[in-house]
């Protein structure tokens, strides 16, 4: 705010013009300067002499400077603590309320975490039972199904098992008969057996087709379950946000554990020779 017509603080009476050396202090300091550059070297007691004169003149040049300096300055000094006292009474109240302020942000922030904190688990949780209930959906639809080609295929042997009965008997019968009346009973054995296995081999055919059916019953039970499951997932996973406002600058700390270096040494080479105290205190 250095613009006089925006600044929060006024200035009053004149700004002083830039500071300049009199004709008297260029006069000593010329002097002065001329008489140093007249050493060259001390060897005797008289070059001593000039030389420690010249170094008196320096020095009270140089001395005569640094007092106005301050005499000078110390109006500026005196200036810059008013002006620091100032503003520090000026901004003590609204320090106070900043600070204020800024605890009851804080505590809101903080508030804020934990309720995403807390949201974040419960969404967990959420999508856990939902997994949890679509296996055991899914584990059901196939111990049925199972179950289903257990009992079929446990009547389709059952159905085998008895051709293959009549046909033995069948084909004992004709190997025992010893008159027409006995030919016959094979004959007529053999001809049931025949249709038995007709029988049989039909109700086969149609017990396949409605295993093919309920298999593709459940498949498409499964990928019912499976789309179900995946939007209720979608729908529980909806990201928790923490409440910001434009203009807040808001940081997380973050807590950072490698829990394989090896791996990571693997991607970053220097890693791990710059981490030196993995290789005993943390090995695999």
């Amino acid at each position: 705010m250095s613009n006089p017509e925006t600044a929060l603080i006024k200035i009053e009476g004149q700004v002083l013009p830039p500071f300049q050396f009199n004709d008297a202090a260029k006069l000593a300091k010329s002097q002065a300067l001329e008489q140093a550059a007249l050493i060259g070297k001390v060897s005797d007691r008289d070059s001593k002499i000039i030389a420690v004169r010249a170094q008196q003149a320096l020095k009270l040049v140089i001395s005569s400077i640094e007092k106005d300096r301050k005499k000078f300055k110390e109006p500026f000094l005196n200036a810059g603590r008013q002006l620091d006292n100032l503003c520090a009474q000026e901004s003590l109240l609204l320090e106070q309320e900043f600070g204020r302020v800024s605890a009851a942000v804080t505590e809101f922030d903080d508030a804020e975490r934990r309720r995403v904190l807390e949201e974040e688990r419960l969404q967990r949780l959420e999508l856990e039972r939902i997994e949890r209930e679509k296996q055991a959906e899914l584990k059901r639809i196939a111990d049925e199904q199972a179950a289903r080609e257990e009992r079929t295929r446990h009547a389709l042997e059952e159905a085998a098992r008895k051709v293959r009965e009549a046909q033995e008997a069948a084909a004992q019968l004709a190997r025992e008969a010893t008159n027409k009346k006995q030919r016959e009973a094979a004959e007529k054995a053999r001809v049931e057996s025949e249709r038995q296995k007709a029988l049989a081999e039909a109700e086969k055919t149609r017990q396949e087709a409605v295993m093919r059916e309920e298999r593709a019953k459940s498949e498409a039970q499964s990928a019912a379950v499976e789309e179900k499951a995946g939007d209720a997932a979608y729908c529980a996973a909806k990201p928790v946000e923490i409440t910001k406002v434009f203009g807040q600058r808001q940081q997380s700390n973050w807590v950072i554990t490698v829990e394989q270096p090896f791996v990571l040494a693997n991607i970053i080479p220097t890693w791990l020779t710059s981490n030196p105290g993995w290789l005993t205190s943390k090995p695999l």
